[in-house]
């Protein structure tokens, strides 16, 4: 349960600490007085998100920290696995910073919003005054089924997802490969043509590269034959070799007399074995030189027509070599297709039977609790005064037997779930969300809450104004429900109704006051005749009267 709350510089409230007892706890104030305001802090602390508005606007930071005492082997598990030190004592702090610096810690170590949420069922339950409004919303109903056996619908849910992601995929896949057979058909003749063409052109690579080489050198093979014609009488006519040869001859000799010569002598050597290679290779370049008329139109022929290639494709020789491989690959695949197609449908139809028949567990499941859950529900309403309550919860799931249909799959399974009630006898069952009153639906919400409560054995519930449209004799059985609750957990009530005031067993003020400037929030716990002139005051308004005194008395007395 909860047994500390601290609170610095959050929204209208400077600086307050509170102790918290087992047993009903009620919160009073005016209307605007921050009582709403204990309640985000609370709620901080079990996972809400942050939001900077909510610092005092003279502050750069706000704390909110509480300490929850609370035995539970999940939970222990939980912190243990984050290495967080526990002795059935959970110390949560956050801190806002208008720097956006956030931090959360769990006694002392600095954790994540994520494991916050993973601890917060078992630490406590908050019903804020706007949750009464799932009940207007059938689409929230799953949701609150779910709740009472969350642990156990998790598991179907999550095996659920499973199987619907990869149905949806297999969905996806035959979808994809069938749209692209359909384009494939459609450009067939295209791929055809373009393939026969590529094929008749017998691309090979770099051929382009070599034919502008060999153009090139039978565009200018006079000046080719004079530079090597010159260049061998260079080497031959006029002796260089022979020269060359005789300097090698001579150092070679010296080398024979010191050392200093012989790396000289190698030189030379090799310079003489080179120049000969080279002069061999221009002889032979000169006799293999023979210039074709013919066969440089041909290649000039090839070049415009690999160019021509290029400029209608828009791609290199390269890439057509690979697009020419893509187009083969494309047309074989069409002769595949069907076998293909068969193959993912196949798929589709065996993910399809998975996910349904894992829907349908998760449906039977839910069914269940909802049958358990009915009954409990109609007997609280009858004890809440809806004498001759009736309540049940159907289902409505959509056909799903066309494997290639998807909508009838949703995130939470199959299920459609209406809330029916009747509270006057003779009366048909008729949906909640369209015939309840106000009254009849904070009594149906605090049903919910107690039997979430009980079979979830919540440590701790936070009521915030759950008895909205209540009043009188009604009333005093709302009170005395939630104390009732009180017994197996410890609950915060804010309420504005006296009759649920007086059940409570600790009872807190909370006042509003106007300092120099700013505003400042005070909470205290009342004594009895605190109580009195509290509960009076919320029976008579500005002025107390006596009698409004003893009606307050009759209230708080205990039967």
């Amino acid at each position: 349960m909860l047994k500390k709350l601290k609170i610095k510089q959050f929204a209208i409230i400077d600086d307050i600490e509170l102790d918290f007892f087992s047993g009903m706890t009620v919160l009073t104030g005016e209307t605007g007085a921050g009582k709403s305001i204990l309640v985000d802090a609370i709620s901080l602390l079990l996972g809400s998100r942050a939001d900077n508005q909510m610092i005092r606007s003279q502050a750069d930071a706000a704390i909110v920290e509480g300490e929850f005492e609370v035995i539970h082997p999940m939970l222990k598990q939980l912190l243990t696995y984050h290495d967080i030190e526990y002795q059935d004592t959970i110390v949560i702090q956050r801190k806002l910073a208008k720097d956006n610096q956030n931090v959360i810690k769990i006694n002392g170590t600095r954790v994540a919003l994520k494991l916050i949420n993973q601890i917060s069922p078992y630490l406590a339950d908050i019903h804020s005054q706007f949750d009464t409004t799932q009940l207007i919303h059938p689409e929230q109903y799953i949701r609150l089924i779910d709740s009472f056996r969350k642990d156990k619908v998790n598991q179907y849910l999550e095996h659920y997802k499973l199987l619907l992601k990869k149905y949806i995929e297999a969905i996806h896949e035959y979808n994809k490969l069938k749209q692209k057979k359909s384009e494939t058909v459609q450009q067939m003749d295209l791929y055809t043509y373009q393939l026969k063409e590529l094929d008749k052109l017998a691309l090979e690579e770099n051929e382009l590269e070599n034919l502008q080489e060999k153009v090139n050198v039978l565009n200018n093979i006079d000046q080719i034959n004079y530079n090597l014609a010159e260049s061998n009488a260079l080497m031959n006519e006029q002796g260089i070799l022979e020269k060359i040869y005789q300097v090698k001859t001579n150092i070679e000799a010296l080398s024979k007399t010191t050392k200093d010569f012989q790396t000289l002598s190698e030189r030379l050597n090799n310079l003489y074995y080179e120049l000969q290679d080279i002069n061999d290779e221009i002889e032979q370049q000169r006799e293999h030189l023979d210039y074709d008329p013919y066969e440089l139109e041909q290649m000039n022929e090839r070049i415009h027509d690999l160019e021509k290639v290029q400029h209608k494709y828009q791609k290199s020789i390269s890439e057509l070599i690979t697009y020419q491989e893509h187009l083969r690959n494309v047309l074989d695949e069409v002769e595949n297709y069907d076998e293909v197609i068969k193959e993912r449908e196949e798929a589709v139809v065996s993910t399809h039977q998975a996910v349904l028949e894992q829907a349908k567990q998760l449906t039977q499941l839910r069914q269940t609790i909802a049958k358990k859950v009915s009954q409990e529900i109609i007997t609280t309403l009858r004890e809440l005064e809806i004498k001759h309550a009736d309540f049940k919860i159907v289902f409505e799931s959509q056909p799903c037997e066309n494997p290639f249909d998807t909508s009838c799959f949703k995130e939470h399974g199959i299920d459609q779930v209406d809330f029916l009630i009747s509270t006057n006898k003779g009366e048909p069952l008729k949906p909640l969300s369209k015939t309840a009153s106000g009254g009849e639906m904070s009594r149906v919400m605090l049903t919910f809450k107690t039997i979430f409560a009980k079979t979830q054995k919540v440590p701790s519930v936070i009521f915030d104004e759950i008895d909205t449209g209540i009043s009188g004799y009604i009333a005093k059985k709302i009170g005395a429900k939630i104390a009732e609750l009180a017994s197996i957990a410890q609950v915060i009530a804010i309420t504005h109704i006296p009759q649920v005031v007086a059940e409570g067993t600790h009872h807190l003020a909370i006042k509003k006051d106007i300092v120099g400037e700013h505003t400042k929030i005070s909470v205290g716990y009342l004594s009895y005749e605190e109580r009195i002139e509290e509960i009076a005051g919320m029976i008579s308004g500005d002025t107390i009267s006596d009698s409004a005194r003893e009606m307050a008395k009759q209230l708080l007395i205990r039967t």
